[in-house]
């Protein structure tokens, strides 16, 4: 749940559009957003110490766009948070996942033989 806003009357309620956070995350890493984690490392000590308000709503926004982007799917937004704020990196967590999914599923595709059935090698 992002952090509760009190705006100030005649201000917008958001302090930029998730577009508009998309397009300062892409500027500010340099690259694509498919692997924000570093930058999620950054912001979580901002979150956890900005007071209840418009700051820190703008910075769980681009926490939520960086998630949003980012290949880790496999997880929900709050183990993904937890998980950098423990300091373990789930985009590594998700490669090896993948890699043991894949490697798996190859042995299940190799064909076996029948018991008696000769070698074809």
């Amino acid at each position: 749940m992002p952090p509760e806003a009190n705006p100030v009357e005649g201000e917008p309620e958001e302090v930029f559009a998730r577009e508009e956070a998309d397009k300062l995350l892409t500027e500010a890493l340099g690259t694509d957003l498919d692997e924000p984690e570093p930058f999620v490392k950054l912001l979580l000590p901002l979150l956890d110490c900005a007071p209840p308000g418009r700051l820190k709503e703008a910075i769980y926004v681009l926490i939520e766009v960086a998630f949003d982007n980012s290949i880790v799917r496999s997880i929900r937004f709050r183990e993904y948070v937890e998980a950098i704020r423990r300091g373990r990196n789930p985009l590594e967590e998700a490669r090896r996942r993948a890699s043991s999914s894949d490697i798996s599923s190859n042995d299940d595709e190799k064909p076996t033989r029948a018991h008696g059935e000769p070698s074809s090698g």
